[in-house]
């Protein structure tokens, strides 16, 4: 067929993974996943269940931001027991705390989207860090509460969403 134009489908990197509840999400939206980074290894034999073909690393640590090529979204649920209220709340002075690795694959990828979440607690731990860091990075950013009852769960059990736009993204070719 001549005088088509074809598009690609939104390419998203799902970072701490979990069993891929954002991906399932993105993959749901019609994006197409170029990578997962997860270390638990319960969730990597769920995600190569349901992702076989995925390429998929498990040490946030060791990604360098190339493996999985340029992307569209960078999505994930860095992790919470940093900044839960049921923990011992040491924020960015926790060894658990990888924002900074989320940011610096943010720095080194360009996505033009950031989709983060996190438990309330974030709030008066690290969340004025992340979105400064986002700023810093020129992205747009909001960040709001959604209660699992908004989306008709028999409880309450709150998160903070952060998302992030940038019109100075490392385009894919």
């Amino acid at each position: 067929v001549t005088g088509v134009q074809t598009c690609a489908l939104p390419i998203y990197l799902s970072l701490f993974s979990g069993i891929g509840g954002f991906d399932l999400g993105f993959d749901r939206a019609g994006m197409d996943c170029a990578g997962q980074v997860e270390i638990d290894d319960y969730c990597q034999r769920v995600l190569a269940k349901h992702w076989p073909d995925v390429p998929r690393l498990s040490d946030i640590k060791e990604v360098e931001g190339h493996e999985f090529g340029a992307v569209d979204v960078i999505c994930g649920g860095f992790p919470c027991q940093p900044h839960s209220l049921a923990g011992q709340r040491k924020g960015a002075a926790d060894d658990r705390n990888l924002w900074p690795e989320y940011r610096r694959l943010i720095a080194v990828i360009r996505p033009a989207w950031v989709v983060g979440e996190n438990v309330p607690g974030i709030r008066t731990t690290i969340l004025d860090e992340v979105l400064s860091d986002l700023e810093r990075l020129e992205y747009t950013w909001a960040a709001i509460s959604v209660p699992a009852c908004a989306l008709d769960a028999p409880h309450r059990r709150e998160r903070i969403f952060i998302l992030a736009y940038t019109e100075r993204p490392q385009w894919r070719t």
